[in-house]
C-alpha cells in the first residue's frame, strides 16, 4: 500500500495542465501495478461519466483494482493530498507569484506541453485499441478493428453535426460497444 501512496503522490505533486494531461503520467505508475490498456481504456471511460476530477477518480479506480476499499481511499487521500497543500499556498502568494514574469513564462511552457501529452495519451490508446496489441510500446498488427473505427467515426458525426452532450455521446459508444463486443 506504500507504493501507491507514493506513486499518486508524485502524481499529484507533479501532474500539471489537467487531468487529460495527467493521463501518461497516471498510466506509467498504474501500469507498475499491473493495469492493463484494456483497464486503462475502460479508466478512460469511467472518467467521463463518474463526476470529479480525473486523478481522483483514477486513483480510486487503480486502488481498487491493485488492492480493494482501503487502497482505494489511500490512493485517494494521497493523490488529493499535493492540492491540499499547494493551493493555499498559491493563494496565500497570488499576487506576488502573478507579478513574476520566471513564474509566469514556466506557466506558459507548461501549456503546450500538456496538449502534447494529451495527444500522445490519445494517439497510443487509439492505436492500441485500433491495431491490437498488449501495451502503449508494443503495438501487434494485429489486424483493424473495424468497430472500434465505425464507433469513433459515429460518435465524432454526431458530436459534430449534433452537437450532443459528451455524456451522451460515451453512453452511446458504450451502448455500442457493450452490444458489439460482449453479445
Amino acid at each position: 500500500m506504500i507504493a501507491i501512496i507514493l506513486a499518486f503522490l508524485k502524481i499529484g505533486f507533479l501532474g500539471f495542465g489537467g487531468g487529460y494531461a495527467m493521463l501518461s503520467l497516471i498510466y506509467q505508475e498504474a501500469e507498475q501495478f499491473g493495469m492493463t490498456v484494456p483497464q486503462f481504456a475502460d479508466l478512460n471511460a469511467l472518467d467521463g461519466l463518474i463526476p470529479g476530477p480525473i486523478a481522483i477518480n483514477s486513483a480510486t479506480y487503480v486502488g481498487q483494482l491493485y488492492g480493494g476499499l482501503s487502497t482505494a481511499l489511500a490512493a485517494t487521500l494521497a493523490v488529493s493530498v499535493p492540492s491540499l497543500i499547494i493551493v493555499p499556498l498559491y493563494l496565500h502568494f497570488e499576487k506576488k507569484l502573478n507579478a513574476n514574469r520566471l513564474f509566469n513564462s514556466i506557466i506558459s511552457g507548461i501549456k503546450p506541453a500538456s496538449v502534447g501529452l494529451i495527444l500522445a495519451v490519445a494517439v497510443s490508446l487509439a492505436g492500441v485499441i485500433i491495431f491490437g496489441g498488449s501495451d502503449f510500446k508494443h503495438w501487434q498488427f494485429i489486424g483493424i478493428d473495424w468497430t472500434s473505427i465505425l464507433v469513433m467515426g459515429l460518435i465524432l458525426f454526431l458530436d459534430l453535426r449534433y452537437q450532443l452532450n459528451p455524456i451522451w455521446l460515451l453512453l452511446i459508444a458504450g451502448v455500442i460497444g457493450g452490444v458489439s463486443y460482449y453479445l
